[in-house]
């Protein structure tokens, strides 16, 4: 690849010097226009990021009242369950007595 004599120049930059500015400002004016385009890169990213955490922060809001509800519907089946254990346990008893009373009968006869 032949190598130019001619430095190489940004179009900002010969703009620059075709309207005849200060050639001392040039570059610190393209510098600045740089680190102004990077603070606005930032700041849009910065914004993305916060849009981002709120959307977040709804979902997981979302997701915790979800398992709320879970929980409690987990509680309340836990109570019915127990109420059933403890009807089934009385049922079972009323029919263990007379089992045992036909077992009895079985034996001495």
């Amino acid at each position: 690849m032949p190598t130019s004599s001619k430095p190489q120049t940004s179009a900002i930059h010969r703009v620059l010097i075709d309207s005849g500015a200060d050639p001392k400002l040039i570059h610190p004016a393209i510098e600045e226009m740089r680190n102004l385009s990077g603070q606005n890169v930032i700041t849009a990213i910065g914004t993305q990021i916060t849009e981002l955490r709120s959307e977040m922060q709804a979902q997981i809001n979302g997701l915790q009242a979800q398992f709320t509800a879970l929980q409690a519907q987990f509680t309340a089946l836990r109570a019915e369950m127990n109420n059933l254990t403890k009807i089934i346990w009385t049922l079972i008893s009323l029919l263990f007595i007379p089992m045992l009373g036909l077992l009895y009968k079985i034996l001495t006869s």
